[in-house]
């Protein structure tokens, strides 16, 4: 799951290098010569080579500009004809580069939210969450109950997207339709509510900028989870549906985080350690086949769990969470749609004097480019849309 000794993340400050631990929130000093010998240090630098040379074995680009992907990725395909072999894999096209520490909190805050706008609610409550601890803030019970509300209506909007994508490669055009317009309406409610849709501007340190009702999106989670049940009613008895998913692109859970790693049956769930989820009631979703099918199994069955976890305070005054407390030296995390995120922080007065964040795409991405070996190029659009990977959030932010 880390990529081995326990270590999930890592980082160089000033010359000197340091260990994200699994299943922790402390991070450790270490050597150059330990962090290089790390199975993920290639993944979190952004490098996905796997190059192979033979006997009539020719590249062949996949990108950086093709249909069916969301993002700009290049995939360089080594093969002899249709079955590949490996591939190569350069996100550079659209990664970017965010300038974070020397900001104030509200600027570094406005910033993270557009590291991946997909995700801007985790990653904004990723960064209010680390900063609220490190001066002993404690928020009360409603603004919990609303963050709960938006990052696991964000996890939905996520899970529905990524279907919606998988039933658009398998031409499966009115699902794909129907979902995108559940999404859509999903969207639309967060917007009214909160005023963006993507959830902008909501979040902010010791609190939020907006209230909102949160029962209201609750009601509407409600609405549309019945038909997207009646939607996966319809895709789980499609041949032709599960056909085209079933055996693609199976992992091990090595590099892999979230519902990836989950669909490899490691029922390992960053929310489940997290304070804001208290005792919470949910199940661990996980599936064993570690193909697209398992991994689409995990993250559709999710949005069952986040309705559950969301009804369970929906109607109730009482609400209990662990106490945040305060680190000196943290490493906090937080579950999101793809995958738990990682971030250090260092903050000086109102300021963040350095940041570091290893996000889930980055390890992803090296789960894929190993999975996708000895499967068809038409195969990249269905395995790659499982994997709930966002080129955006491997980019720097320093």
């Amino acid at each position: 799951m880390s990529g081995g000794n326990g270590v999930n993340g890592f980082f160089e400050k000033e010359g000197k290098y340091y260990v994200i631990k699994d299943d922790s929130h402390s991070y450790e000093e270490s050597s150059r010569e330990f962090v290089e010998k790390l199975e993920i240090y290639n993944p979190i630098m952004g490098i996905y080579q796997h190059k192979v040379t033979g006997e009539n074995v020719f590249p062949f680009n996949y990108g950086p500009s093709t249909g069916g992907m969301v993002e700009t990725v290049d995939f360089k395909i080594y093969t002899y004809g249709e079955r590949i072999l490996s591939v190569d894999i350069l996100p550079e096209f659209k990664k970017r580069k965010i300038q974070v520490s020397g900001s104030k909190f509200d600027e570094a805050i406005l910033k993270i939210e557009r590291f991946n706008g997909f995700h801007s609610f985790s990653y904004s409550t990723l960064m209010v969450r680390e900063i609220e601890a490190k001066l002993g803030i404690n928020v009360d019970a409603e603004v919990i109950k609303a963050r709960i509300t938006l990052l696991e209506t964000e996890r939905i909007i996520s899970h529905i997207f990524k279907t919606a994508r998988l039933c658009e490669s398998a031409s499966q055009n009115v699902a794909a339709h129907w979902l995108f317009s559940l999404r859509e309406e999903l969207m639309r409610t967060v917007a009214t509510l909160t005023g963006h849709r993507y959830m902008f501007g909501v979040n902010r340190v010791g609190g939020l900028r907006r209230t909102f009702d949160y029962r209201k999106v609750i009601e509407s989670v409600n609405s549309i989870n019945m038909q997207y049940q009646k939607i996966l009613d319809g895709l789980f008895v499609s041949r032709i549906f599960i056909d085209r998913i079933e055996n693609t692109c199976i992992v091990g859970e090595e590099f892999c985080r979230g519902p990836t790693l989950r669909a490899t049956g490691i029922p390992y769930d960053y929310r489940m350690m997290d304070p804001y989820y208290g005792k919470l009631n949910f199940e661990v979703v996980t599936e064993d086949g570690k193909d697209s099918l398992a991994r689409f199994l995990v993250f559709s069955s999710e949005v069952s769990q986040s309705v559950n976890i969301l009804n369970q305070f929906s109607n109730s005054d009482s609400f209990e969470i662990s106490e945040l407390g305060s680190v000196e030296n943290g490493s906090g995390g937080i579950e999101t749609p793809s995958g738990d995120a990682r971030i250090v922080l260092e903050i000086h007065k109102d300021s963040i004097s350095a940041i570091h964040i290893r996000t889930p795409s980055m390890l992803n991405m090296e789960a894929f480019a190993r999975g996708i070996s000895g499967n068809v190029k038409t195969d990249i659009p269905f395995a790659f849309e499982s994997f709930g990977i966002w080129i955006c959030e491997m980019g720097d932010v320093v």
